[in-house]
């Protein structure tokens, strides 16, 4: 089989039978049409050796690619190679001879509750812009919900006074969203304000249509320079917030797995395992005591005739 028309089945079977979210067949389209058919080129599966991968390899070093995008583009061939095959017969190059450039540690960016205060302060809630940004904020902040899954949800369940939220997240996995009330008081707040009845929650302004996640950076540009945020600012660094902060708080990887809606814990351990130097300074300043251990005195040590 060539390579083309096993990707066009690769294509079909993600998103009829594994049900890839939309982004996740964007990158493997991208991946593909940008390096591996042009690099391995539209011949027989059987015939990709392990040559043609090392000189993919040393080409994307030679072009100057980072890390993280050789890592999709070869973890994109893995997942294709797997299966061509398991599901197609064919048998073509293990996925297992395929090796992947070491990545380095996740560094995860979030806000200080002092950040966050500011975040907070420095929007206008008098104004339909300002309090719908407002409302925005406090849902990725207090329910560590994806931007795309925040955009999508509806007034009818906050209208009807719920605090707990099926969503159907990435993978299209359901999953419980659970809602503060604080957070629901601003939902209901901005709904108030709106003089419209269109069912999502986050419109936009004019004709009332969903607020589209590819209009969000420029608020959050904008939103950044009010606060006077120096770090980065974008609706997932809220989300690493939410996440951050309930793991510095105590809460268990396992939970916060199940909360940030992480399919493998895997995922979860890679960006929150770690702790906080806040974390391991408090610790040394509550649980580091030599003054009750120096005041006992030592067992006599017998010495040797």
């Amino acid at each position: 089989m060539k390579m083309t028309e096993a990707y066009n089945q690769f294509m079909t079977y993600g998103r009829g039978v594994k049900n890839y979210a939309g982004e996740s067949l964007s990158k493997h389209r991208d991946c593909f049409r940008s390096w591996l058919i042009p690099a391995l080129g539209d011949g027989e599966l059987m015939d990709i050796s392990h040559n043609d991968i090392t000189k993919l390899q040393a080409e994307m070093v030679d072009r100057g690619l980072g890390v993280a995008r050789r890592y999709s583009v070869l973890m994109t061939l893995k997942v294709f190679l797997k299966f061509c095959r398991e599901i197609l017969r064919i048998p073509c190059l293990d996925p297992g001879d395929v090796h992947l450039p070491k990545r380095p540690a996740p560094f995860v960016q979030y806000l200080t509750n002092q950040e966050v205060d500011r975040l907070r302060d420095s929007l206008d809630t008098h104004k339909f812009t300002g309090l719908r940004m407002r409302t925005l904020v406090e849902v990725l902040l207090n329910t560590g919900l994806r931007i795309s899954e925040a955009l999508a949800l509806d007034r009818e369940p906050f209208e009807a006074g719920n605090t707990e939220v099926q969503i159907i997240g990435k993978g299209k996995k359901p999953r419980v969203v659970f809602f503060p009330v604080a957070t629901t008081d601003w939902i209901k707040r901005f709904l108030r304000f709106r003089a419209d009845d269109f069912p999502a929650v986050f419109v936009t302004t004019g004709i009332p249509r969903r607020w589209d996640r590819n209009d969000q950076s420029k608020y959050f540009k904008e939103l950044k320079w009010k606060a006077g945020i120096d770090k980065k600012l974008t609706p997932h660094i809220l989300r690493h917030t939410y996440c951050t902060n309930l793991r510095d708080n105590g809460t268990d990887i396992s939970l916060i797995k199940e909360l940030a809606g992480h399919q493998d814990i895997q995922t979860t351990a890679k960006y929150y395992l770690g702790v906080s130097k806040q974390a391991l300074r408090d610790a040394v300043r509550k649980n580091l005591n030599y003054e009750d251990r120096s005041s006992e005195e030592p067992d006599a040590v017998p010495v040797a005739a």
